[in-house]
């Protein structure tokens, strides 16, 4: 195994905004990628890529495609000035970026589902906060429409048998 040189990260697009976690990916990224092409040669060396060509599609044929998402999403400039000089918020971060479901939208159950698995960080809340949380108390925030509209809603906590999950009520 060979370790990792500046030359395999020529063609590496470093953004300003990553985070350390970010970096750490990358570099995990590059590896794999490293790695892979290290036993392709190899194998193509020893002419046993034929073979393992031919059992890789047979064993692709029954899996299902692998859903990325693209890498983090910036918040828009625009609302996050409004966070900071209107609401007087500071370090915004992302909480979720998930797929809505019908349940999502559905006005009957007036409400947006938000698991813990799907969470990119939960430090958005402080310790007082994630308390009040714990004891079943919902916690009143405001919600910045995309017209920069502010509408209360109510932050809770579900704690279900297998899982837990944030939940935004109106």
């Amino acid at each position: 195994m060979e370790l990792l040189s500046s030359e395999d990260f020529k063609n590496t697009k470093i953004e300003p905004e990553w985070t350390a976690m970010d970096y750490l990916l990358e570099v995990v990224r590059v590896e794999q990628e490293k790695m892979q092409e290290q036993i392709f040669m190899k194998e193509k060396k020893n002419g046993q890529l034929k073979r393992k060509r031919r059992i890789q599609e047979d064993n692709n044929k029954n899996k299902r495609p692998i859903t990325s998402y693209p890498s983090k999403p910036l918040l828009p400039e625009g609302l996050k000035r409004h966070i900071v000089e209107n609401m007087g918020g500071s370090n915004c971060v992302l909480v979720i970026q998930k797929q809505l479901f019908f349940s999502d939208v559905n006005p009957q159950a007036s409400r947006l589902l938000i698991p813990f698995s799907q969470v990119e960080s939960h430090e958005f809340l402080n310790e007082s906060e994630v308390e009040r949380l714990k004891n079943k108390e919902a916690i009143k925030a405001c919600l910045v429409e995309p017209s920069m509209e502010e509408t209360e809603i109510n932050f809770k906590w579900w704690d279900m048998r297998k899982n837990s999950m944030y939940v935004i009520t109106t």
